[in-house]
């Protein structure tokens, strides 16, 4: 094999390894790699790929292109092995930014320039930064997983210099805020599901999958063990987002009384629908008939309720944002916190809620002021 290293005229290098005529039909066989930054890079690389081919490792040509192996391939795998709902943002985002930008260009074209010029492009159509990163994250996935399957050599998304992404401050109501809104729906038909994600800091999907199985209202606890959720434009039901979803989590006495109310209006609507009630599992929050509601609904009803109320357009999740934002900010532990919203580690509460912190460190710093006038 002989191969040869030149530089392209973006000022990238590339290399060209020649592999002799094809043993069957005599045609010519060179491979060539693009995008490499300097010349030492892309020599390494073809003495790796001359390495490789003489010991019979080296990835053969192919035509196959980003599309087809994106929508054939990948797509198909990658669902089998993540979340309903994962699989299909996986989905949205390549069909809507990557097979649109190169879909039918060849996988093995695909080069560093190429992956940074577009990642540019998304910044500049107004992407934001984390929009444009979690974008990139699939592609970059996805090479990864071809790289795997020898379709491709390396990764080429890794070395894209992406926007920097600052998490904003979760958007929370004040004490007076919520205040309004309870009140104003202590008489809706959801007034016991709105409570419930008011001071429990459940997800919507968590609260919409309760059942009444979940629930002690003797001792005041639920205990989260699946989630409704939208994938592909159905209702998906399946365990809580992570492993520590699954969790146990007290109620107030207020909250197990809106519960107790709400299953006797449930009971009664059962009896009279007798044969007609939809069997939903035991699902807390139903229809007169037995129905689940849509959980998209719920939040097109929580936008309504804000406009009337000209309340602060927090979504559905800022009430998980208030219960936690106030449970901080009263002096709870964010370990606590952290277990009661389910979080995986205590790091991702602290970066979140370290904003409504300054309270708790203006305390130590006069309790180690106190201590110290004591020893002094």
């Amino acid at each position: 094999m002989s191969g040869s290293v030149n530089q392209c005229t973006n000022g990238t290098w590339q290399f060209v390894a020649d592999l002799g005529g094809d043993p069957l039909t005599g045609k010519r066989r060179q491979v060539r790699r693009r995008g490499f930054k300097t010349k030492k890079e892309a020599s390494a690389a073809l003495h790796e790929f001359a390495v490789e081919a003489r010991q019979g490792l080296a990835i053969p040509s192919s035509g196959v292109t980003v599309s087809r192996y994106l929508i054939d391939t990948w797509l198909p795998s990658i669902s089998t092995r993540v979340r309903a709902t994962t699989a299909d943002s996986y989905k949205r985002l390549v069909m809507a930014h990557i097979v649109t930008a190169f879909g039918e260009a060849k996988l093995q074209s695909l080069d560093e320039p190429t992956i940074e010029q577009w990642v540019v492009q998304l910044s500049q159509r107004g992407l934001s930064p984390k929009s444009v990163r979690n974008i990139h994250a699939v592609l970059s996935k996805s090479l990864a997983d071809a790289m795997r399957l020898r379709l491709v050599s390396r990764n080429v998304a890794t070395r894209a210099l992406l926007p920097k992404a600052t998490r904003p401050a979760p958007r929370a109501w004040t004490a007076d805020q919520l205040r309004t809104f309870l009140a104003h729906v202590a008489d809706d038909r959801w007034a016991a599901m709105w409570r419930l994600l008011a001071t429990t800091g459940m997800r919507r999907g968590e609260v919409l999958g309760v059942r009444w199985q979940d629930i002690d209202l003797a001792s005041g606890t639920l205990t989260v063990r699946q989630q409704r959720t939208i994938a592909g434009g159905s209702v998906i039901e399946g365990p809580p987002k992570t492993s520590s979803g699954s969790r146990t989590i007290a109620l107030d006495t207020g909250t197990v009384a809106s519960l107790k109310a709400w299953r006797k209006v449930q009971n009664a609507e059962r009896l009279a629908m007798g044969a007609g009630w939809q069997d939903t599992g035991g699902l807390v929050y139903t229809w007169p008939d037995g129905g689940a509601p849509w959980p998209q609904a719920v939040t097109a009803w929580f936008k309504t309720y804000c406009e009337t109320l000209d309340l602060p357009a927090v979504g559905v999740h800022g009430l998980r944002h208030t219960a936690a934002t106030w449970l901080i900010a009263s002096g709870e532990s964010p370990k606590l916190v952290a277990q009661r919203l389910g979080h995986a580690h205590v790091n991702v509460t602290l970066q979140l809620y370290s904003h409504v912190m300054p309270s708790h460190d203006r305390s130590a710093a006069e309790a180690l002021a106190f201590a110290l006038d004591r020893i002094l």
